[in-house]
């Protein structure tokens, strides 16, 4: 029967039989489950250690003082310290200085482990609970339709093994390196800066994270690439177009195109532009104000020009139109807005847990005007595309915390066929998995906690802290609930935080082993010459501060600096 274990029938010494329990099935399946886990975990570190390529045994080691560390890492020396890190503390900066990873072999080596890993046991039985499509009635109702309408209902029908990814920028601020090169304004949330500008010198890393489809804590950081304003875009496309590759080298592409998420900031329409043709949808948050227009009506007996725009559809609240009607709407326009047509598909989700009663309103085969004399068009002229896509507008009652909405929110998404509004607007919230990620890795790992010179040093740092992230990820089922005494017990049905899986990895390491040799003794260099002098380091002022004073033909600041000599 389910649920007994298997009884084993001995014989005695006197003749008689005696019967004993044998192993219960749920103790041996986590133990196998537990094997496995550590199988994978070891293989991935072996993997990891043969992308290093120079300093390997250093960059090696300081990635498991990370993760071995029973403290936030707020400062790179202080791991020297750390008893997994067997070298002295210039071996720290020699590694980031001289060391060499791998990038491609890096990134595809996350992209073929971590997609899979980000959705553990808890999440996969969730999934189980909600994927109700009968795949077998599926394939009966679609046999007798033609193939490419087929592939598009197969694609609109594939929610749950579709893979999600979230997009987004974070600063490494470097506000007093003048000897830093590479350097500019970067927004950061956390500046505490006078008006709305939230910038600190420093460089920017934007990271590429698959998110799960049960909310938690965990996003697998599968790429990361150091932007500038300027660039962003083609740094971007190209960024995913990378991750689109890797996917499909490692068979991890799954049935379905994956999604990008976006945030507000980036251009829809120069990435729905830019990933044209490729196996891939791109969801972006669009900023108020924003105008898409519908097809243009045609009928038979019509004279004249054809048209190209229909009716526009404006990124408003209903207060918008009404203020545009009285002559004062927004951007100081007098004229008054036409209404919206209507949607050709609503949804309405009545008390929700956290946001009240949700109402999702999408308008299909929209697309947005386009310019030919600036942006990612610039030098197009009049050979532009159209662009076209799904335009949703989501409103709730709440937000989580109680508060209520002070703007509605606006979503565009672009792909190989139409998606259920349901499933955008809830897949844009799986997109702030990506945001606990980031804490994750600045409050605990360190992320920014490196002050070292130059970008190249900071992208190998950034790049060890995304080793021993997904060291975690592996690490969930091999990790036991060390729980503080003030700490809350876990819930079963969700997985463990990724700071309580840290807290436990010292003790799983002594069974991984690591493929780090042991460093050899060695003497401290003779140093520099007596009476050599290297000069001081070359000082690399930000892009604003050298730009010419048009008066004086000089550089900002150098007249103040004259004058302090003089």
């Amino acid at each position: 029967m389910k649920g007994t274990a298997v009884l084993d029938t001995l014989p005695r010494s006197w003749g008689r039989r005696q019967t004993v329990p044998g192993p219960d099935p749920g103790v041996f399946a986590a133990a196998v489950a537990r094997y496995q886990a550590l199988a994978a975990l070891e293989e991935f570190r072996l993997r990891l250690y043969g992308c290093l390529t120079a300093r390997a045994d250093a960059l090696f080691e300081l990635c498991d003082a990370v993760l071995c560390a029973d403290h936030a890492v707020t400062s790179l020396v202080q791991m020297s310290l750390e008893p997994e890190f067997r070298r002295g503390h210039g071996a720290l900066y020699d590694a980031l200085r001289e060391g060499k990873i791998d990038d491609e072999r890096f990134f595809a080596l996350l992209a073929e482990t971590l997609p899979q890993a980000v959705d553990g046991p808890e999440a996969r039985e969730w999934i189980a609970g909600h994927d109700v499509i009968d795949r077998g009635l599926l394939e009966k109702a679609l046999a007798g339709l033609p193939a490419r309408d087929a592939a598009q209902v197969r694609e609109a029908c594939a929610r749950w093994a579709r893979l999600r990814f979230a997009v987004d920028a974070t600063a490494y601020p470097r506000p007093g390196a003048e000897c830093s090169p590479g350097r500019e304004h970067v927004h950061n949330g956390a500046c505490h800066c006078k008006g709305s500008s939230k910038t600190a010198p420093g460089w920017e890393y934007q990271f590429i994270a698959a998110t799960g489809h049960l909310r938690t804590a965990w996003a697998a950081v599968i790429d990361v690439a150091r932007t500038t304003p300027a660039t962003r875009t083609e740094q971007t496309i190209a960024q995913v177009k990378n991750v689109l590759r890797r996917l499909r080298a490692s068979g991890n592409a799954g049935r379905a195109a994956p999604l990008f998420i976006f945030d507000a900031g980036y251009s829809a329409a120069a990435l729905t532009d830019g990933l044209l043709g490729c196996p891939a949808r791109v969801l972006v948050r669009l900023p108020a104000g924003s105008v898409f227009y519908a097809g243009a009506l045609a009928w038979a007996g019509k004279n004249g020009r054809p048209g190209h725009k229909g009716a526009q559809v404006h990124c408003l609240k209903p207060e918008d139109f009404e203020a545009a009607a009285a002559g004062h709407g927004p951007g100081g326009r007098k004229k008054p807005l036409p209404p919206n047509p209507e949607p050709d598909e609503e949804l309405v989700l009545p008390d929700t847990p956290l946001y009240g009663t949700v109402r999702a309103e999408a308008w299909r085969d929209v697309h947005p005007q386009l310019h030919g004399d600036r942006g990612w068009f610039a030098g197009r002229g009049q050979d532009l595309p159209v662009l076209r896509g799904t335009l949703v507008h989501v409103t709730v009652d709440r937000l989580p915390d109680g508060r209520d909405p002070e703007r509605a929110m606006w979503l565009w998404h672009a792909g190989p066929a139409p998606l259920s509004p349901d499933e955008l607007w809830r897949a844009y919230l799986a997109r702030f998995d990506i945001e606990h990620a980031f804490k994750t890795l600045k409050a605990a790992l360190g992320l920014t906690a490196a002050k070292v010179r130059t970008p190249e040093q900071a992208g190998r740092w950034v790049q060890v802290v995304m080793a021993a992230h997904a060291q975690l990820h592996l690490a969930r089922p091999l990790s036991a609930d060390l729980r503080r005494p003030w700490e809350k017990h876990p819930d079963p049905g969700r997985p463990l935080t990724p700071g309580r899986v840290r807290r436990g990895f010292r003790d799983i390491r002594p069974g991984l082993g690591t493929p780090a040799r042991v460093p050899k003794p060695s003497r401290p260099g003779p140093g520099r010459p007596q009476g050599s002098s290297k000069g001081p380091a070359p000082r690399y002022p930000l892009p604003a501060e050298t730009r010419k004073n048009t008066k004086t033909g000089t550089p900002n600041g150098a007249e103040e600096k004259e004058k302090v000599k003089t």
